[in-house]
């Protein structure tokens, strides 16, 4: 099934928006909620998502478009579940996430950079007073 991807209601006052960025290709996949493009007024900047989970088929705009409300900018082929494909790791916020915690590292505070200027010059001084007492 086809679903309509349209430009949303825009207030009275505005007649056209602009389109600034696209974010997809036709027969690309797309998860629902994933950013398919920008549309600029002069006060506001609106990022439409995809509604449902699909392949983009018939894009008619660009960037840089002018477009009334309700204008059919692409249709999604819908798919289901057992049709769509995994999504990447790169964009699943779960991974993300986790893999983030994976790679930051604590540095205990013993071996801070402070604490390990402290404890040089800790020693150089206890050094430096054997010297003086030995001699």
């Amino acid at each position: 099934m086809n679903r309509e991807v349209k430009i949303p209601t825009l207030p009275d006052s505005v007649a056209t928006a602009k389109i600034t960025n696209l974010y997809v290709n036709e027969g690309q996949v797309v998860y629902a909620d994933d950013v398919l493009f920008d549309v600029e007024t002069d006060k506001v900047v609106l990022e439409v998502m995809a509604d449902c989970n699909g392949i983009i088929e018939n894009i008619t705009i660009t960037n840089g478009d002018h477009v009334g409300a309700d204008h059919v900018v692409m249709t999604v082929k819908q798919l289901t579940d057992s049709e769509l494909p995994a999504r990447p790791k790169a964009q699943s916020a779960n991974n993300s996430t986790s893999d983030l915690a994976e790679q930051t590292t604590v540095t205990p505070p013993l071996f801070s950079k402070f604490n390990v200027s402290l404890i040089i010059a800790l020693a150089v001084g206890a050094l430096a007073i054997l010297f003086v007492v030995g001699n």
